[in-house]
């Protein structure tokens, strides 16, 4: 049975990661920023927490030198799964906002693993599949995406941009560094990168409200509230599970050390939100006056770009979970949480 310790553990995509590792049987300490993060992590993992399998530890700034030092001093570790980092469209200042948290962050936990944890053999982090798009290719109608593809984008061309370069650029420079870390410490561990496009699927982490929803889902929750028309991400998609699912698998397959993965189902289009909830919702969708945007119209005449999965299949044996299911997982769950309030 691994020991694993989780970053962000109240997280979209760490909350998942969370499930998926207890239900294999690891034991698990989670990262949240304060303690009063842990309450509902506390409830929604509570028979977890009460025979041990689950414990929590307080690091309120990932970006501060030795963050994670006391929690890898007091715990032994198998693994270490990174999945914090922000992404918010909001940010006023791009390098402590965006910049700083995922390149320091990565940095200084493999340096505090480095120095403190020598039974650490696999690290895996979460990364994007921005680190892999190239933005000026645009749609690139009969491109495929592969790992072995780089985002083009500059540290030095986002310092005043747009809150989306500087994610971009933070998350790029992070995944950079953990392969030059090793490359350069020839460390105990290895590290896997995973690359997903927008995720998707039911939020399982704490939400006082649906509209502080992470960001992909507020794509979906803003059409079936009829808010807002369908807005483009990128042209593919993951299902949260599977990207659970994705993390767990890198933690002990041999063939994943020192690997990246393009984490995706697929294809899609922001216009298939609207067909579903207007084929499956109707009633609420004339309601709420979701917005058809162009039904059927999924893609570009020219068409788009596509991805190769083949080696997340092949290596952590993932098994992509469709859009249509998603959809109907993901509007329940909106159902079950507008029924509370939220």
């Amino acid at each position: 049975m691994s020991s694993v310790l989780l970053t962000g553990a109240n997280g979209f995509v760490a909350v998942n990661v969370l499930q998926t590792l207890l239900d294999k049987g690891c034991t698990v300490v989670g990262t949240v920023r304060s303690e009063s993060k842990t309450n509902f992590l506390r409830e929604k993992f509570s028979p977890f927490v009460k025979n041990g399998t689950l414990k929590f530890a307080v690091v309120p700034d990932i970006t501060v030198p030795g963050a994670f030092d006391e929690v890898l001093k007091e715990h032994r570790f198998d693994a270490v799964v990174h999945t914090s980092s922000p992404f918010y469209l909001t940010a006023t200042d791009i390098q402590t906002e965006m910049l700083d948290p995922p390149i320091k962050g990565t940095t200084g936990i493999l340096e505090s693993v480095f120095k403190l944890a020598p039974t650490v053999k696999r690290i895996v982090i979460t990364a994007t599949f921005a680190n892999i798009q190239s933005i000026p290719k645009g749609d690139w109608p009969g491109g495929v995406y592969t790992e072995e593809d780089w985002s083009p984008v500059k540290l030095d061309e986002v310092s005043r941009s747009h809150p989306i370069l500087g994610y971009v650029a933070g998350k790029l420079y992070a995944e950079k560094a953990a392969f030059d870390f090793v490359k350069e410490k020839s460390p105990n561990f290895s590290v896997t990168t995973l690359c997903p496009p927008m995720v998707f699927g039911p939020p399982e982490q704490e939400l006082t409200s649906l509209n502080n929803l992470n960001q992909s889902n507020t794509d979906i929750y803003d059409v079936f509230n009829g808010t807002s028309e369908p807005r483009y991400g990128t042209w593919v998609w993951v299902d949260v599970r599977d990207l659970a699912r994705a993390h767990v698998a890198a933690i002990d397959s041999p063939a994943a050390a020192n690997q990246r993965y393009l984490l995706s189902a697929g294809n899609y289009s922001p216009q298939a939100i609207a067909d579903y909830i207007w084929e499956h919702y109707p009633e609420r969708a004339a309601a709420k006056g979701v917005k058809k945007g162009n039904p059927g119209r999924l893609y570009p005449d020219t068409g788009v770009f596509s991805i190769d999965n083949s080696k997340s299949v092949r290596d952590l044996g993932i098994v992509y979970n469709d859009f249509n299911s998603m959809m109907k997982d993901t509007l329940e769950k909106f159902e079950k949480l507008e029924l509370q309030g939220k």
